[in-house]
């Protein structure tokens, strides 16, 4: 699988990533660290080389799992990118950003996935607390400086913030969303930062399975509860938008079919395909899945076809 250089740190990153939140715990789940290691073990055979985490993942316990996990698969090359978060969020878990807050932040990932460094450390979104994000950011610095962290990068930020911090201290990584049917407006800001030499790591390139040969009612059925009230349900999935997403959805399947390969391979193969992208991040707990998303990497879409797909994004809910 072929890899691309994460900023000047000297990390670079298979075009697929191993979304680390699929591997849980869930809140109700007891932790399956065999489970992890198996499909970390399955994404090694299929070529990549790096997974995603976060602090804020499953309130910690996400970077739990990945450590004990890791610590069995035994593969030194193996790459981990997490982040520090300002708050809790919705999943729980946020050091903070004041300077101390991330280091100490860094300290408890680094223990939790037991490992010496992380290879790529993110922002993961902006502090509305009133930390200046120049301090936050002079604190990422100083992780790398002394070691800690290998490349810093920076999550769902603005075009302007990005390039305020790249002015005090080069960004090396770059984390935003990306799909056929949502985030599409970032597409100028993701080329623009492939130029600067920023690696753009995209998450969502399936939008959250719709993307993946799912009928309407069986991605509706996976969010359940508080999750119904999110803005990503409403926006990709709610009484309108849901019947948008899928005429997109739906449509790829002749698509895909004629290409002999998978709706979530061309979806991926897509992100893939967009200027300034570095890599798409894509989770499952499934082996066979995992497999089929890594094998995306070796798709490529002819003029036509992306043409073809170009047409079909009108339809979806972003323009409704």
């Amino acid at each position: 699988m072929r890899r691309k250089p994460v900023g000047s740190s000297g990390v670079d990153v298979s075009c697929i990533g191993l979304g680390g939140y699929e591997l849980g715990p869930e809140p109700d789940e007891i932790p399956d660290v065999a489970r992890a290691v198996q499909v970390i073990r399955t994404a090694i055979d299929g070529g990549i080389n790096w997974l995603d985490t976060s602090e804020n993942y499953l309130a910690t316990h996400n970077e739990e799992v990945i450590g004990a996990a890791l610590a069995e698969v035994g593969d030194g090359d193996f790459l981990v990118a997490s982040k520090v978060a300002p708050g809790a969020g919705t999943t729980g878990g946020g050091s903070g950003f004041r300077r101390e807050q991330v280091h100490a932040a860094c300290r408890g990932s680094l223990e939790r996935l037991g490992r010496d460094r992380i290879d790529i450390y993110f922002l993961h979104w902006p502090d509305d607390t009133g930390v200046p994000l120049e301090e936050t950011w002079a604190a990422m610095a100083e992780l790398a400086d002394a070691g800690l962290v290998r490349a810093i990068g920076m999550s769902n930020y603005t075009p302007e913030e990005v390039a305020r911090c790249h002015a005090q201290r080069p960004v090396d990584a770059v984390q935003v969303g990306l799909s056929l049917i949502d985030y599409l407006e970032d597409r100028p800001e993701i080329a623009a930062w492939g130029e600067m030499g920023i690696a753009v790591t995209i998450y969502e390139p399936l939008a959250s399975g719709i993307l993946t040969g799912k009928t309407i009612e069986q991605a509706r059925a996976a969010w359940t509860g508080p999750w119904r009230e999110s803005a990503f349900y409403k926006r990709l999935l709610g009484p309108t938008s849901g019947e948008r997403s899928f005429a997109v959805a739906d449509a790829l399947q002749p698509i895909a079919g004629r290409l002999g390969v998978t709706v979530a391979q061309v979806a991926i193969a897509w992100v893939l395909q967009q200027p300034g992208v570095a890599a798409a991040i894509a989770g499952s707990r499934d082996g066979g899945h995992l497999r089929e998303n890594a094998g995306a990497a070796d798709v490529t879409l002819p003029d036509d076809v992306l043409d073809a797909l170009e047409a079909l994004i009108p339809l979806g809910p972003t323009f409704g």
